[in-house]
Protein backbone atom coordinates (compact mmCIF):
# COMPACT_ATOMS: atom_id res chain seq x y z
CA UNK A 1 0.00 0.00 0.00
CA UNK A 2 1.36 3.19 -0.81
CA UNK A 3 0.54 6.41 1.72
CA UNK A 4 -0.09 9.86 0.66
CA UNK A 5 3.26 12.31 1.75
CA UNK A 6 2.97 15.84 1.77
CA UNK A 7 -0.43 17.74 0.54
CA UNK A 8 -2.36 18.17 -2.69
CA UNK A 9 -2.08 21.34 -4.77
CA UNK A 10 -5.89 22.55 -3.49
CA UNK A 11 -5.29 21.72 0.19
CA UNK A 12 -2.43 24.43 -0.46
CA UNK A 13 -4.18 26.83 -2.21
CA UNK A 14 -6.95 26.74 0.63
CA UNK A 15 -4.81 27.62 3.19
CA UNK A 16 -2.78 30.19 0.99
CA UNK A 17 -6.84 31.59 0.51
CA UNK A 18 -7.23 31.61 4.17
CA UNK A 19 -3.74 33.26 5.16
CA UNK A 20 -4.67 36.47 2.68
CA UNK A 21 -8.01 36.44 4.01
CA UNK A 22 -6.93 37.23 7.25
CA UNK A 23 -4.18 39.69 6.41
CA UNK A 24 -7.20 41.16 4.74
CA UNK A 25 -8.83 41.90 7.90
CA UNK A 26 -5.72 42.14 10.16
CA UNK A 27 -3.46 44.97 8.34
CA UNK A 28 -6.29 47.78 8.21
CA UNK A 29 -7.14 47.10 12.10
CA UNK A 30 -3.64 47.11 12.93
CA UNK A 31 -3.23 50.35 10.74
CA UNK A 32 -5.79 51.67 13.00
CA UNK A 33 -4.34 50.79 15.96
CA UNK A 34 -1.22 52.16 15.88
CA UNK A 35 -2.35 55.84 14.77
CA UNK A 36 -4.78 55.73 17.51
CA UNK A 37 -1.77 55.11 19.76
CA UNK A 38 0.12 57.63 18.30
CA UNK A 39 -2.87 60.44 18.81
CA UNK A 40 -3.19 59.01 22.35
CA UNK A 41 0.82 59.35 23.18
CA UNK A 42 0.77 62.84 21.85
CA UNK A 43 -2.16 63.82 23.76
CA UNK A 44 -0.62 62.29 27.13
CA UNK A 45 3.06 64.54 26.19
CA UNK A 46 1.15 67.30 25.70
CA UNK A 47 -0.97 66.76 28.49
CA UNK A 48 2.13 66.69 30.86
CA UNK A 49 4.09 69.65 29.12
CA UNK A 50 1.04 71.82 29.75
CA UNK A 51 0.84 70.78 33.14
CA UNK A 52 3.97 72.13 34.04
CA UNK A 53 3.54 75.35 31.93
CA UNK A 54 -0.04 75.47 33.92
CA UNK A 55 2.65 75.48 37.40
CA UNK A 56 4.63 77.87 36.12
CA UNK A 57 2.42 80.71 35.43
CA UNK A 58 0.51 80.21 38.19
CA UNK A 59 3.37 80.24 40.78
CA UNK A 60 2.73 83.65 42.94
CA UNK A 61 6.35 83.97 42.88
CA UNK A 62 6.88 84.73 39.65
CA UNK A 63 5.33 86.90 36.37
CA UNK A 64 3.72 85.53 34.02
CA UNK A 65 6.53 86.81 31.26
CA UNK A 66 9.41 85.20 33.49
CA UNK A 67 7.41 81.99 33.95
CA UNK A 68 6.52 81.65 29.84
CA UNK A 69 10.47 82.40 29.92
CA UNK A 70 11.08 79.32 32.52
CA UNK A 71 9.26 77.42 30.43
CA UNK A 72 10.57 77.87 26.94
CA UNK A 73 13.87 77.34 28.41
CA UNK A 74 12.70 73.46 28.96
CA UNK A 75 12.56 71.64 25.59
CA UNK A 76 8.39 70.49 24.70
CA UNK A 77 8.28 67.22 24.07
CA UNK A 78 8.34 65.81 20.28
CA UNK A 79 7.93 62.02 20.31
CA UNK A 80 4.69 61.38 19.35
CA UNK A 81 4.22 65.59 18.48
CA UNK A 82 5.47 66.71 15.51
CA UNK A 83 5.73 70.06 17.42
CA UNK A 84 4.21 71.31 20.16
CA UNK A 85 3.58 75.18 20.87
CA UNK A 86 2.73 77.71 23.57
CA UNK A 87 0.16 80.26 22.18
CA UNK A 88 -1.68 82.83 24.18
CA UNK A 89 -0.47 86.36 25.81
CA UNK A 90 -2.58 86.28 28.94
CA UNK A 91 -2.64 83.68 31.94
CA UNK A 92 -6.46 83.02 31.35
CA UNK A 93 -5.59 82.74 27.55
CA UNK A 94 -2.63 80.17 27.04
CA UNK A 95 -3.27 77.18 25.08
CA UNK A 96 -0.50 74.30 24.43
CA UNK A 97 -1.24 73.01 21.23
CA UNK A 98 0.57 69.94 19.73
CA UNK A 99 1.09 68.65 16.31
CA UNK A 100 0.05 64.99 15.74
CA UNK A 101 2.40 62.67 13.70
CA UNK A 102 0.35 60.35 12.81
CA UNK A 103 -3.41 61.10 13.06
CA UNK A 104 -6.20 58.96 12.73
CA UNK A 105 -8.23 61.47 11.28
CA UNK A 106 -6.66 64.56 9.52
CA UNK A 107 -9.31 66.65 10.17
CA UNK A 108 -8.13 66.13 13.71
CA UNK A 109 -4.30 66.27 13.77
CA UNK A 110 -4.00 68.36 16.55
CA UNK A 111 -4.26 68.19 20.48
CA UNK A 112 -4.91 71.44 22.20
CA UNK A 113 -4.82 71.90 26.40
CA UNK A 114 -6.76 75.05 27.27
CA UNK A 115 -5.04 76.20 30.70
CA UNK A 116 -7.93 78.69 31.47
CA UNK A 117 -9.99 75.52 31.99
CA UNK A 118 -8.02 73.38 34.35
CA UNK A 119 -5.92 71.96 31.71
CA UNK A 120 -8.35 70.40 29.80
CA UNK A 121 -6.88 68.74 26.73
CA UNK A 122 -9.06 67.20 23.41
CA UNK A 123 -8.10 66.80 19.74
CA UNK A 124 -9.18 68.85 17.46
Amino acid sequence: MNAQKGFTLIELMIVVAIIGILAAIAIPAYQNYSKKSSQNACLAEVKAYANTVYTDINDPNMTFASALAEVNKASAPVGACSAVNITGTTASTVKVVGDIKNPLDAAKDQVECDLANNVKCEIK
